[in-house]
């Protein structure tokens, strides 16, 4: 299928795509399965594309089932290193995985919805979680005593999570807090966990696929103007390609 136009429908408005030279998904899949595979030691130069291309799709992904769905709280979840090494990965993603599913199944939040990813310390050794909730009125969440510094929303701790400290918020806007998640996932951390998973779900989770068509761009911008809330054109020279990000409200 021919395309120049890629679009998000998520529940808190649109994300749009143009391309300005059309892109032929046949024709591009073609060249790539011409492409032998060898094995062999890549490159520092390889080794470092790959590992752009790697953060890019993670990044990517993140932000599209965190707009893929609507949120209640953005949580930050971290380790006492008493009781538990936060260095040890595996560890620490089995007690998160065994707390949220056991809240699940013992029916406080039965419908809880969530999306959580690693954060490495500055250490580059320990690493805690940062996430989003909804449905999940099961939680205690109590008022810290503070609040937030930037936006002066009130901080609350989660009384459930007894690994560790907490703070959760409030979440207001859906697409900026997708942006934000994304900001963890940094190439060190791909770097680190390299073969490992870097973020975690639920499994009632919705994810948007997107749709394609060809449109005439600027038949777009006259009719969408007053929808338009962002805006940001990339060119690829070793492409030969033009891209252009738009994002609509309802």
């Amino acid at each position: 299928m021919d395309y120049n136009c890629r679009v998000f429908d998520y529940p808190a408005g649109q994300h749009v795509t143009f391309y300005k030279q059309t892109i032929h998904n046949g024709e591009l899949k073609n060249e790539n399965f011409k492409k032998t595979y060898q094995k062999r030691e890549r490159t520092e130069k390889e080794e470092k594309h790959c590992l752009s291309v790697s953060l890019k799709n993670t990044k990517n992904r993140i932000y599209q089932i965190a707009r893929s769905n609507r949120w209640e709280w953005f949580i930050t979840l971290t380790f006492d290193r008493q009781k538990t090494d936060s260095s040890d990965y595996d560890e620490i993603v089995k007690k998160l995985t065994q707390y949220l599913n056991n809240f699940r199944k013992r029916g406080k939040c039965p419908n809880m919805k969530y999306l959580i990813v690693p954060e490495l310390h500055a250490d580059g050794k320990h690493y805690h979680f940062h996430g989003l909730l909804s449905d999940c009125g099961g939680l205690c969440f109590a008022y810290s005593g503070h609040n937030d510094r930037k936006s002066g929303k009130p901080i609350f701790n989660i009384k459930d999570w007894t690994l560790g400290f907490t703070t959760a918020t409030r979440v207001e806007d859906t697409e900026r807090v997708s942006s934000y998640i994304t900001k963890y996932i940094t190439k060190q951390t791909v770097s680190h966990l390299k073969n490992k998973k870097r973020y975690y779900t639920s499994q009632n989770i919705e994810i948007v696929e997107p749709e394609f068509c060809i449109e005439d761009e600027e038949e777009f911008q006259q009719i969408y103007a007053d929808r338009i809330t962002y805006c940001k054109t990339i060119d690829i020279p070793e492409a030969h390609q033009r891209v252009t990000y738009y994002e609509l409200r309802d």
